[in-house]
């Protein structure tokens, strides 16, 4: 049997989230790519890129799997910053995740497809059967479609 974490190996693209960094113009395309590290633990290089006047901005992490969600924890200057988040569902090629609140951050919700997969009807497939994508009334109501 395979493990569910490594499903996550590669780019997925947000389609739709009710977290406010991806709301505005300012951001558009994001994605993360997770890549598992060699290490024992479950360990996952987390990139998250976007396109911000004109240019790819890039948010570098590692996550640590720990009691079956992920402490996130920036690189480099972002190294003081840390978050945790948690698979919510993985249906082929489709991803949602929910995030905690952390110190500078609302908590919130992603729905994602893997880069390259095409989801038709993916908005109307996850409000009309929210429930079985593991999403609660409240993150239906909030969701916003990229």
């Amino acid at each position: 049997m395979v493990d569910w974490y490594t499903q996550l190996d590669g780019t997925w693209e947000i389609k739709g989230t009710n977290f406010p960094m991806w709301l505005t113009d300012k951001r558009k395309n994001p994605r993360i790519t997770y890549k598992r590290t060699e290490k024992n633990a479950v360990e996952l290089l987390d990139l998250v890129e976007y396109e911000a006047n004109g240019k790819t901005k890039q948010i570098r992490g590692m996550d640590r799997l720990v009691g079956g969600q992920f402490i996130w924890r920036g690189i480099g200057i972002m190294k003081i910053l840390s978050s945790r988040w948690q698979v919510v569902t993985i249906k082929g090629d489709v991803l949602v995740i929910r995030f905690e609140k952390s110190f500078i951050t609302p908590a919130g919700v992603d729905i994602l497809i893997r880069r390259g997969s095409r989801s038709p009807n993916l908005r109307e497939r996850v409000l009309e059967h929210y429930k079985s994508f593991g999403l609660t009334d409240k993150e239906r109501d909030t969701l916003q479609w990229k």
